[in-house]
């Protein structure tokens, strides 16, 4: 439950949770230093109001690329023993940039089979030299983002709906199916209107989807 996550992991899904509170693509990423301090953090802000960041409102404005946005290499020398936290699988441009910006070490809460790119990592010799660290969060902590996903893609009525529930389905059906349970009875719209901290709203969340028969 929310006090058993690390802390970077409880600002990551902050952030995921601002996202979802501002009307966008519920995900979001951290950034830690070698001795596991907070550098950076980002959330999506694709639907954010243009300008209100250089990025918001354009298709760049990804959780990762808004938390490595302004970090610049040469006032961190050790940002290859960083890490980046994010709550969903970056894909192919969060991947490359991570590679780019000189980051070896990417967490991720949940795996996404419609634009997770992590399998990337071995697929290219330069970016196999990187020697990219990349780990998976746990069973619950890939349920909830996956929970929250699906209940804010059955709310905005994707184009492609169908077809990003499908590769999710793969991964954790009964996740896709509570999510989309939540989002019938309005529970995220209620808790917005409550004011309830995502601390509170994971907790209830993963309550509920135990009881349905979720993580035994």
């Amino acid at each position: 439950m929310w006090q058993d996550l690390e802390r970077p992991w409880q600002v990551a899904f902050e952030m995921a949770w601002e996202s979802y509170k501002n009307g966008t693509i519920p995900i979001g990423a951290v950034i830690t230093d070698v001795e596991g301090n907070i550098v950076s953090k980002g959330r999506n802000r694709i639907r954010d109001r243009k300008g209100s960041t250089l990025l918001a409102g354009s298709d760049m404005a990804h959780a990762e690329m808004d938390a490595l946005f302004g970090l610049i290499e040469g006032e961190h020398p050790e940002i290859r023993k960083y890490i980046l936290y994010t709550t969903l699988e970056p894909c192919p441009m969060c991947f490359g940039t991570v590679v780019m910006m000189n980051i070896r070490n990417i967490y991720y809460a949940a795996r996404d089979g419609f634009a997770g790119a992590t399998v990337l990592n071995d697929k290219l010799d330069y970016i196999k030299s990187k020697n990219i660290v990349i780990k998976q969060g746990n069973e619950e902590m890939e349920a909830f983002q996956l929970i929250l996903g699906s209940a804010y893609e059955y709310k905005c009525q994707h184009p492609l709906l169908e077809e990003i529930m499908k590769t999710w389905r793969r991964i954790n059906e009964k996740s896709v199916a509570y999510g989309k349970e939540l989002y019938e009875e309005e529970y995220f719209n209620k808790a917005l209107s409550e004011k309830k901290h995502i601390s509170e709203v994971y907790d209830e969340v993963m309550a509920g989807y135990n009881l349905a028969g979720g993580i035994e």
